[in-house]
């Protein structure tokens, strides 16, 4: 099936892609051309679908490196180990409906309970659901420490190589599609210290080897310095958060290719004065310390020339499954990043980040049609993406998962 775009300006991703009255067109899940509509060369058949989008913007489907598919943003997270892991797979498949609708067509779920995110993704994929394209970590690897207890069944507690080894093998055996470990503390268990190391090189190292194993790479949650540069040091791909890495940190980041998931979102939201009460005093407490460390952070990574890409943290508390564009919207208004260098880490740079850039992140021929059509120019207000009536349609793979036109 053909499906054809015209009229609208078009940001195709990447550096200075614009194209103004411009048209595109996929054959089933593909683009085959995008550009002018007077050299469009591609016939378009009698029973293509033809969409007039004149006056409208068009940009690639946006993608969230870093949620979590089965919390729902609850204020105190301990309240989802009260709940019964199917009820809880139902709500996440409901809640990523919703992300696909805010224009997101691609999410990397960054540790589920019970590998809640694999079953969702089957389901996504199979068309029992709706929802962006899923890429799944199953549990996160960690060390016995304190606070694990307060995400019944997220985390797999490995101590040693052998047992690292073991609990990496347990994840690549139930299909997923990277590793995650934890390389510090964290902020949402209590006792938990986040700039504290946590697993050491050797025991990561034996992660990353397992996937690599499988051409599949490494994630890891690490907040302190001396913990984000054992990640390194054991090769991984993604530092998640960042929080408290320095100048050095920041260089080895830089000098071996590994992207920093910036996560802004999630203290955003806890730290807003209307949702204080509510928080737990410990989350609070530190989420209050490390969000102005995360700003400059990722300040101080862009001018070093590190490549951060877009996560939320999507499912922490308030911080809702459908709102992951407020990240990109902080970009810009914490003067990190232009509108343009906002979108772009939230496509190209993120698809490239999480092993997907041959297929997804920009708009160009042999790319899979991943698109949203807004009606308002997001170069001219970004806070645009927020407003879930500004998006006209979403694509993914070619199909259509929201339309709010006249075509509906």
């Amino acid at each position: 099936m053909q499906t054809v775009l015209q009229g609208a300006t078009i940001f195709d991703g990447t550096d200075n892609g614009f194209h103004t009255d411009a048209v595109m067109v996929f054959q089933d899940d593909k683009i085959v051309y995008i550009g002018s509509q007077d050299e469009c060369d591609i016939e378009i058949n009698d029973d293509a679908l033809v969409y007039d989008v004149s006056g409208q913007f068009i940009i690639p489907g946006l993608i969230d490196t870093h949620v979590h598919l089965d919390l729902h943003g609850v204020p105190d997270t301990y309240q989802e180990n009260l709940l019964d892991d199917k009820y809880r797979a139902i709500r996440a498949a409901v809640d990523m409906e919703k992300t696909a609708k805010a224009g997101f067509t691609t999410v990397r779920n960054v540790g589920s309970v019970n590998f809640i995110d694999i079953a969702v993704k089957k389901a996504v994929e199979e068309g029992l659901i709706g929802g962006p394209r899923i890429l799944t970590s199953g549990k996160i690897i960690c060390m016995q420490s304190s606070g694990s207890e307060y995400f019944s069944g997220l985390y797999r507690e490995a101590d040693g190589i052998d047992e690292n080894r073991k609990a990496a093998r347990e994840q690549l055996k139930e299909g997923v599609d990277f590793l995650k470990v934890m390389a510090t503390g964290a902020i949402m268990n209590p006792g938990g210290v986040p700039g504290a190391p946590q697993l050491n090189v050797e025991e990561i190292r034996a992660v990353v080897d397992e996937g690599l194993k499988l051409g599949i790479y490494t994630a890891a949650h690490a907040h302190g310095a001396e913990g984000i540069k054992n990640a390194i040091n054991a090769g991984v791909r993604t530092i998640e958060h960042g929080t408290l890495a320095d100048d050095e940190t920041l260089w080895m980041m830089k000098n071996n290719d590994v992207y920093l998931v910036s996560t802004l979102s999630s203290n955003y939201f806890m730290v807003r004065k209307e949702n204080e009460e509510a928080i737990p005093e410990f989350m609070r407490e530190k989420a209050e310390e490390v969000s102005q460390m995360r700003k400059n952070v990722i300040r101080k990574a862009l001018d070093i020339g590190v490549k951060v890409i877009m996560g939320t943290d999507a499912g922490t508390p308030y911080n809702y499954h459908g709102n992951n564009s407020m990240e990109l919207v902080r970009y810009v208004r914490e003067n990190l990043m232009t509108t343009e260098q906002a979108i772009i880490a939230s496509t190209k740079t993120a698809a490239e980040a999480i092993g997907i850039g041959d297929i997804t992140g920009t708009l160009e021929a042999g790319k899979s049609a991943d698109c949203v059509v807004l009606k308002k120019d997001p170069m001219d207000d970004v806070t645009c993406l927020l407003d879930t009536n500004n998006i006209s349609m979403t694509f993914k793979e070619g199909k259509l998962l929201k339309c709010l036109c006249e075509w509906e």
